[in-house]
């Protein structure tokens, strides 16, 4: 399991962007990563999240 941090930028006349900014597989080293984004984040427009992110599962025979 793959966690993600967010990077959500809002704006007025636009849809919001949303980047990937760090990824870990360690939980409490992303949360580490996120409390560091946010506490240098200055802008108000801009907030950081983690998402917690599964590779799909794929089939290699088929399933009758």
């Amino acid at each position: 399991m793959v966690y993600l941090i967010l990077k959500e930028r809002q704006y007025d006349s636009i849809e919001n962007s949303y980047d990937i900014v760090e990824s870990s597989n360690d939980i409490d080293k992303i949360n580490d990563k996120l409390r560091g984004h946010q506490l240098i984040n200055d802008d108000k427009r801009v907030s950081y999240s983690i998402v917690r992110y599964e590779s799909p599962l794929l089939l290699t025979e088929e399933v009758a």
